[in-house]
């Protein structure tokens, strides 16, 4: 059973500057609440009961808001820590390894809010075996591809893919299709095991998902991926952020 989720929010929202510089990325609103907000929803609604959420010091208004929510607060216990210096997700996740506990867990990016009848990380859950790493995977516009992880994958069924590679960023697609990574994993508890090979030896740049799971990959841990039913939006960057609102607006009939 998988009862626990990690949000990763320390990022430093580069995209949103000089914005980002004084409201968090995912506080921006979404209609009538924080975009992290929405990604939270689908986690309790998930059966999700504990969330640990990754802030720095300059995030504290995250905390603030999620402590004060009654709604939200009922339905999970919020964990939170603290990520010192921009060291990117994979580090972020292995920050978590205590909280998290020797049992597989999701993982949520709080920019990538899905509209979806049922939500995303249940979907996930269901097709979860219990020994492969998993991650979700939705069709994006062909102009916004490189805005999410590539994959090469092999077909098991219409929804579920197995995994051999995982991409390097800013590379052109090695293939045709638009499926891609849309921000949201269930992992096993091996997944510490590459993170840690890792970051015995740091590249120079942040460490990702995609670099925990290259490595998970050379280790021997099976990865899957499952196409969601729905569709999965981005508030990372403005004009993205645009097209969620409108998407959101229009679904959920706000007047």
């Amino acid at each position: 059973m998988v009862d626990t989720c990690v949000i990763p929010a320390a990022g430093k929202g580069s995209r949103w500057a000089p914005v980002s510089g004084y409201l968090p990325k995912e506080m921006l609103p979404l209609i009538d609440k924080p975009v992290i907000e929405w990604v939270i929803q689908d986690a309790t609604a998930s059966g999700i009961k504990k969330i640990v959420i990754v802030i720095n010091k300059q995030k504290e208004t995250i905390k603030d808001y999620l402590l004060n929510n009654q709604k939200l607060t009922k339905k999970a216990k919020f964990e939170f820590v603290y990520q010192k210096k921009p060291l990117g997700v994979a580090h972020a996740i292995y920050l978590c390894k205590d909280a998290v506990g020797q049992k597989p867990f999701g993982l949520m990016m709080p920019d990538l809010p899905v509209i979806s009848r049922v939500p995303a990380p249940k979907q996930l859950i269901k097709n979860f075996d219990g020994q492969s790493n998993l991650i979700s995977l939705d069709k994006f516009p062909r102009t916004d591809l490189k805005l999410y992880g590539e994959c090469l994958l092999r077909a098991k069924n219409d929804w579920l893919f197995e995994i051999s590679h995982f991409c390097p960023e800013n590379k052109k697609p090695h293939h045709p299709g638009s499926l891609r990574m849309s921000g949201q994993f269930i992992f096993t508890p091996k997944i510490f095991s590459a993170i840690k090979k890792l970051l015995d030896n740091p590249p120079t740049n942040e460490l990702t998902d995609r670099d925990a799971l290259r490595e998970a990959l050379k280790q021997g841990q099976p990865c899957l991926g499952v196409q969601i039913q729905g569709h999965t939006y981005n508030t990372g960057t403005p004009k993205a952020y645009v097209r969620a609102n409108t998407a959101f607006f229009k679904k959920f009939k706000m007047s």
